[in-house]
């Protein structure tokens, strides 16, 4: 259990480098009075991501019990392709995702509309997310009562929002210096994110690749 729980949270804190969380984020610690707009920003990205990957959670089982059932060992040859495009993708990162230098704004700073902002960012992003969905296939493998499900989920939450938290604590101690530095962050991690997404996206194609290799010389 407590290997699992070290794994989860591993994926956690890697699934909370989120650039456009920090964008919006550090635009709102930018603005008058940004405390309670930020906060309320985090907790939109937290309900958002707790719903999201509730209904994800509970819909998974049953979808990939069906896909696989339907689909039998054609999978392997779908893993293939998918495989060889993400090969595609990933050499083609470098001028498929450049850096951005502008920042997420939204059209309203009360706190009702950064929670909303917040909520439909995550909500958007979590089916596509692969860390979260990584999270939630484990915890879906690992067959947890309920109760013991959302608690796990929540306490994921907690630390995917924890860097958006950090940013205001620091805010909260340096003020208005704060959003300089926050901003050199922010453009260091989309710079490291916009070099090692080709790599990282050409590893998970080639063991696609090789997975589905491996099973039709088996099967062979």
């Amino acid at each position: 259990m407590t290997s699992f729980l070290v794994s989860l949270a591993a994926i956690s804190v890697i699934g909370s480098i989120n650039p456009n969380g920090f964008a919006v984020q550090i635009y709102l610690l930018g603005t008058p009075k940004p405390v309670i707009r930020a906060l309320a920003f985090t907790l939109g990205e937290y309900v958002g991501l707790l719903i999201s990957g509730l209904l994800i959670a509970w819909g998974m089982r049953q979808v990939i019990q069906e896909v696989f059932n339907s689909v039998g060992e054609t999978i392997y040859g779908l893993q293939l392709l998918v495989g060889i495009g993400l090969l595609i993708v990933g050499y083609n990162a470098p001028k498929m995702f450049k850096p951005s230098t502008k920042t997420v704004q939204p059209h309203s700073l009360k706190p009702l509309q950064t929670f909303l902002l917040g909520f439909t960012i995550v909500a958007v992003e979590t089916p596509t997310a692969l860390p979260h969905i990584a999270a939630i296939k484990q915890m879906n493998d690992a067959y947890f009562s309920i109760p013991i499900f959302i608690l796990i989920w929540a306490l994921y939450d907690l630390i995917f929002i924890l860097p958006l938290l950090i940013m205001v604590a620091v805010y909260l101690v340096l003020n208005d210096k704060a959003i300089s530095y926050l901003e050199q962050f922010y453009f260091k991690i989309n710079s490291w994110i916009s070099k090692s997404l080709p790599f990282i996206l050409s590893g998970i194609g080639v063991f696609f690749i090789v997975n589905s290799l491996i099973h039709f010389f088996v099967r062979a």
